[in-house]
């Protein structure tokens, strides 16, 4: 029988050796008393500490609040916007459809109990309303502050966008845009004219024969 004995290579060794040299400092560190016994540690205490440091929150909220001018943070603290006629008839139609179709829902089962149209959880429409008024309230505020600080909130009629675009480049983009408005108009005015046709058409066949 011939027995082969294979060839450690150099990074054998060296991970060898690195093992070897961890064991002894793994020794000597258990003989100084560093490491004790065990690989698991039982815990008594199974109850988190949470530290709240109030006086220290508040310090470093004093170092990391930068102070800026109005104009560079633009917050505003603000009420609703006041609702205007048309939209809270639309308000009120979307609450009777809602409470219409939840009555559906729970049919002769159960009775409608805890339902409160006004209740932005279960109202979508009320909730989207009151997104759009809070940001109209905020507009009647900012706008006219801005403008009290010489800031101009519009932009030219031939203003774009901030781009790395050249003049020639945005005026093909605006005679595409015209093309395709004109192109619309054009579809609308044939829409119109087949419409009546189709009126007239309609309005010749109820017309008795006699008083053509």
């Amino acid at each position: 029988m011939v027995m082969f004995k294979t060839a450690m290579s150099d990074t054998d060794s060296s991970f060898e050796d690195r093992e070897n040299d961890f064991d002894v400092e793994l020794q000597e560190a258990f003989a100084k008393g560093l490491v004790k016994p065990g690989l698991n540690i039982v815990s008594t205490d199974h109850k988190k500490h949470y530290k709240n440091d109030v006086v220290q929150l508040k310090k470093k909220l004093k170092d990391i609040k930068l102070k800026l001018e109005w104009v560079e943070r633009l917050d505003l603290v603000n009420d609703q916007a006041p609702l205007a006629p048309e939209l809270a008839l639309k308000l009120q139609e979307e609450e009777l459809r809602h409470e219409a179709m939840f009555n559906k829902v729970q049919g002769k089962r159960q009775k409608l109990q805890n339902f409160n149209a006004e209740d932005l959880a279960v109202n979508d429409f009320r909730r989207e309303t009151t997104f759009h008024r809070q940001a109209q309230g905020a507009v009647l505020i900012g706008i006219p502050r801005l403008r009290e600080q010489g800031v101009k909130t519009k932009r030219p009629d031939d203003y774009f966008a901030e781009m790395a675009k050249s003049d020639q480049h945005m005026q093909k983009v605006r005679e595409v845009l015209m093309k395709k408005q004109r192109t619309q108009e054009r579809t609308e005015h044939v829409r119109q004219l087949r419409q009546l046709r189709k009126v007239s058409k309609q309005v010749q066949k109820e017309v008795p024969d006699h008083l053509l």
